[in-house]
């Protein structure tokens, strides 16, 4: 029987974050979606997705919010338990930080990401 991806860690700009379950990949690349007419449907169209990551990362007196926050122009990765690896190219940290009950939600953007 396979071993079903449970666990994923995440690295951003060389630094492991320590993470809550949950986190979730946006492999990125091209989504499509149906287009309805007064006839039924047209056809389909595509639009750009970009690749990311969210996680929630678990705050202690070695996280900083700044660093994670200044992430512009990074490097990532996002490392399964299974074996299945992914690297994020041109991250950026995409929205202001909060800190709650020890616990930053994070959403990075990125360039791409690629199956390694």
């Amino acid at each position: 029987m396979a071993q079903v991806t449970g666990r994923v860690f995440i690295t951003a700009n060389g630094k492991r974050l320590s993470t809550k379950s949950g986190a979730t990949l946006k492999f990125g690349r091209v989504k499509r979606e149906m287009v309805p007419a007064d006839h039924g449907t047209a056809g389909y169209k595509e639009i750009t997705e970009s690749a990311g990551v969210e996680c929630t990362i678990i705050h202690d007196a070695n996280t900083s919010l700044a660093e994670i926050e200044a992430i512009t122009a990074g490097s990532g990765s996002f490392d399964t338990d299974t074996g299945k690896s992914f690297v994020l190219s041109g991250m950026v940290c995409l929205d202001a930080l909060s800190l709650s009950d020890g616990e930053v939600k994070v959403a990075f953007g990125a360039m791409d990401c690629k199956e390694v």
